[in-house]
């Protein structure tokens, strides 16, 4: 099978040395000149149809839920559908996924990996781990906006007493009425008074799962060791993995009713 070029010099040949204008099949224009018969394309710009591929290879990643979803509604068809994988926080918007008697394409990719918020690394990172009262003090210090209750006032007093007694030996722990945790110790440095360090034991949090969400309640329990007449101190999330899973339950709901297309909760192969 010939190409442009072969039939253009054929012609060229034929033209016995006279300078010639072939058009070909595809539309292309050249002229053809005797001098060692060079041709030249002179078909005019634009005048050539553009031949578009039949399917789009394409894989976008994005940022957030509203991206996602505009992305969607923008490119989807009546094929297109949502695949939602709950233990990865991914969604997958398959744009030409198959119909009931066509085979599948999914060559046009929207992915989410909703990113956590800041606030629920931060708590995350603690979860279930002990440790020094100084440093517990500090952490509820920095942290202290993220607490609904016990309220700011007890908060700020409770942090201020663990960093007054760092040169105490505690001796045990004793719940009290108001189910908090009351820690008695002897002073050192005051002639082994006895006294007690009184801890709220329940906490609420206000914190976002993902980037961008609105803030939802966690709950969060009081944990504590006694370790050599030393305080270790720290937090365990109440449910935490049920929170999460109901917050990308919710986004994933959002984008249906948005998009108006249906997801399913999966991984796309």
């Amino acid at each position: 099978m010939t190409n442009e070029a072969q039939t253009v010099a054929e012609l060229a040949v034929r033209a016995a040395g006279a300078p010639a204008s072939v058009k070909t099949e595809s539309g292309r224009e050249f002229l053809v000149v005797p001098k060692d018969y060079q041709h030249h394309d002179v078909t005019l710009p634009h005048s050539l149809d553009v031949k578009m591929p039949k399917a789009i290879e394409q894989s976008v990643t994005l940022q957030n839920a509203d991206a996602l979803k505009q992305y969607l509604s923008r490119f989807k068809g009546d094929n297109s559908i949502m695949f939602a994988d709950i233990a990865s926080s991914r969604i997958v918007g398959a744009l030409d996924y198959h119909g009931p008697e066509q085979g599948a394409l999914v060559k046009h990719k929207a992915t989410l990996d909703l990113p956590y918020s800041e606030e629920w690394k931060i708590w995350s990172a603690i979860d279930g781990k002990l440790m020094p009262q100084l440093d517990f003090a500090r952490f509820i210090e920095e942290n202290a906006p993220d607490v609904r209750s016990p309220d700011a006032a007890t908060l700020l007093e409770a942090v201020r007493d663990l960093q007054a007694r760092r040169n105490v030996n505690f001796i045990q722990a004793v719940r009290t009425d108001s189910d908090n945790e009351s820690f008695e110790f002897t002073d050192n440095t005051e002639a082994r008074t006895k006294a007690d360090l009184e801890l709220p034991t329940k906490f609420l949090l206000g914190i976002p799962v993902y980037f961008g969400d609105p803030d939802v309640e966690v709950h969060a329990f009081l944990r504590w060791k006694l370790e050599e007449a030393k305080l270790l101190l720290g937090i365990k999330l109440h449910r935490a993995e049920h929170v999460r899973q109901a917050a990308f339950k919710l986004i994933v709901t959002d984008a249906m009713e948005k998009t108006s297309l249906l997801a399913v909760f999966g991984k796309l192969g």
